[in-house]
């Protein structure tokens, strides 16, 4: 799925480097799942990739709780389902204690066709990211 594959690839890094007690969700942006998944956590990091105009291989890094960027809601099928899932969860008080949103910016989506070297090294960077955060947060 070329670039595009992103999020689902950092899935797989943090499954090597995190403890089984993290849940490593892989979800397709669907709010009710996400919603599902975020209740009761104190931390939900969320990864996929998204276009925005910056250079690929940027990484972008916001807190969930404060509002999603508009510029990236129609950059991935599954964000729309994200921002919906933000916009309801707040509403009705599900939101995680903390939720930390990465965007791997990406410029190309070729299905059969790995990773750029870009994108391979901003998911490397997303998820040392990640375990840093898991352990502080620990």
């Amino acid at each position: 799925m070329g670039d595009d594959a992103a999020g689902p690839v950092v899935i797989d890094r943090l499954a090597q480097r995190l403890s089984p007690s993290v849940a490593l969700v892989e979800s397709v942006g669907d709010a009710t799942h996400l919603l599902e998944t975020w209740r009761d956590a104190g931390l939900a990091v969320v990864v996929d990739a998204v276009v925005s105009g910056r250079v690929a291989g940027s990484i972008h890094r916001i807190d969930g709780r404060q509002g999603f960027p508009s510029a990236w809601r129609s950059a991935s099928t599954h964000l729309v389902g994200l921002a919906e899932a933000i916009d309801l969860g707040d509403a009705v008080g599900v939101l995680p204690g903390a939720l930390v949103i990465y965007g791997i910016e990406i410029n190309r989506v070729e299905p059969g066709v790995g990773l750029s070297a870009a994108i391979d090294r901003a998911v490397d960077e997303v998820a040392d990211s990640i375990v840093q955060m898991c352990e502080a947060y620990a």
